[in-house]
């Protein structure tokens, strides 16, 4: 570790040492003038000014996030919106950790484990479970979907792609993208961060234009946002699991720290982080699986319609729905934006994680970088095979352990007058938000196995 003063990024982290000293100063100048702004034009000034928050939301609403949202508004109608906003809401105390780290540490987090906590907590569980596996595992969700939503749109247009062909499509979008992060400066680390607001912005649209042309019913839609519900049994363990799980994890509180360090965030960014996290994250991923929730509610429960089981094929029986053969292609579009920037964000996190793991310096220009990044690209066997059964519950059985064992390193890291000094916590609420997130999801990959083996409910 550089022996910096806190909140210098450009000599803590390799990817920001190319951005201009003028550039952050500017930056933080800009960030000063916005702190005497209406809140109205903070707002967008904070939107304009973040990034990473974006990207862990682009990272988060994934495959599995929307399949269970599609599901639960097609079972269940509007009643299980409130899960959306808890499950969410929850992760925020840590990922407002991460960002105390990134712009008051002075360190990166990982390596920071590895001194204090070992390296099987640090370069081990948090690198290579809690991000790179889960990247390389998980990415062959979002290629099966991706290459699916890519075969639609050539329907709608009369052409049949066979798999091959969208595989290879699905791997070019996605590469090129992320073999623009950190190039030319602060550019190609914009450029990537546009892409995802854009993908998040093509979500809300496409939904939101679904949406409006199939109708909402507001009361059951305002009754199921805020008054909580399950269905009996091991379904609705399963669900809020589902649902709980699909939310913020170890991936994305690392990928966010990294993030704003390779965008050389410093002491006087943490304002703009923790805005990051609302603006560029919360609200993103809530609105987004709420539409979608609202959309199968509003189109196949209690229509007397047979849901489907899985998002390809709920997709599909949505889009004719809709009526326009334009609003179908808007929404295979707004769809496709989810995989592709899942993709990204879990390859750059993974990427990222693996070189602070192996004590590499990130160097996006390297052949070892690349490599790196290009990992998960093993998931486009997705294309052609989906995980069996036994292996999800074995990942998820894992995951629960490391993703527990990281939280309390987390912790302790944050509440180390040593590690953090006067920016230590100082807050009852916020340990305990803290240590509630962490409880939280360490019981649901407990009871997701249980349930899966039969050891729960029947």
């Amino acid at each position: 570790m550089s022996d910096a003063p806190a909140g210098d990024a450009r000599t803590r982290y390799p990817i920001a040492d190319s951005i201009p000293r003028e550039t952050l100063d500017a930056e933080v100048a800009r960030l000063e003038a916005l702190a005497s702004r209406p809140l109205p034009a903070r707002l967008w000034g904070y939107v304009k000014l973040g990034g990473p928050g974006f990207m862990g939301a682009a990272l988060t609403l994934g495959a599995g996030s929307l399949t269970a949202s599609m599901l639960s508004g097609a079972r269940f109608g509007y009643k299980t919106m409130w899960m959306i906003w808890l499950s969410v809401g929850m992760g925020t105390f840590m990922l407002a950790v991460m960002v105390r780290f990134t712009c008051r540490g002075g360190f990166r987090v990982i390596r920071e484990q590895n001194r204090r906590h070992g390296r099987i907590v640090g370069s081990f569980l948090t690198g290579i479970i809690g991000c790179l596996a889960v990247a390389v595992i998980f990415n062959a969700g979002q290629v099966s979907l991706g290459t699916h939503l890519i075969e639609s749109l050539g329907g709608l247009a009369g052409v049949s792609f066979p798999t091959l062909v969208t595989a290879v499509a699905y791997a070019a979008i996605t590469i090129w993208i992320l073999l623009s992060y950190g190039r030319g400066g602060s550019r190609g680390t914009r450029f990537v961060e546009t892409f995802m607001k854009v993908c998040i912005g093509l979500m809300l649209v496409a939904f939101g234009v679904s949406l409006a042309l199939v109708g909402v019913d507001w009361g059951a839609a305002l009754r199921g946002t805020f008054v909580p519900w399950l269905p009996p049994g091991g379904e609705g363990v399963d669900l809020f699991i589902a649902s709980s799980a699909a939310a913020v994890g170890v991936m994305d509180w690392v990928f966010l720290h990294y993030a704003g360090l390779a965008r050389g965030w410093g002491p006087k960014h943490e304002a703009l982080g923790r805005m990051d996290i609302g603006v560029g994250l919360f609200l993103p991923f809530v609105v987004v699986n709420l539409l979608v929730i609202a959309l199968f509610a509003g189109t196949f429960f209690g229509s007397g319609l047979a849901a489907p089981e899985t998002a390809p094929e709920l997709s599909r029986a949505l889009a004719p729905l809709l009526g326009a053969r334009g609003a179908e292609a808007l929404f295979f579009l707004g769809f496709l934006a989810v995989p592709i920037s899942t993709t990204v964000g879990m390859s750059l996190a993974g990427a990222m994680a693996l070189h602070e793991a192996l004590g590499w310096e990130p160097d996006v220009r390297s052949t070892r970088w690349k490599i790196a990044i290009l990992l998960p690209q093993a998931g486009l066997i997705g294309a052609w095979a989906a995980n069996p059964v036994w292996i999800v519950i074995v990942i998820a059985a894992f995951l629960s352990l490391s993703g527990n064992v990281v939280g309390w390193s987390m912790y302790l890291l944050f509440n180390d007058a040593a590690v953090l000094g006067e920016h230590r916590s100082r807050s009852y609420a916020w340990n305990l938000g803290i240590v509630l997130g962490i409880t939280l999801m360490n019981a649901i990959a407990i009871v997701y196995v249980m349930n899966r083996l039969g050891w729960w409910f029947g």
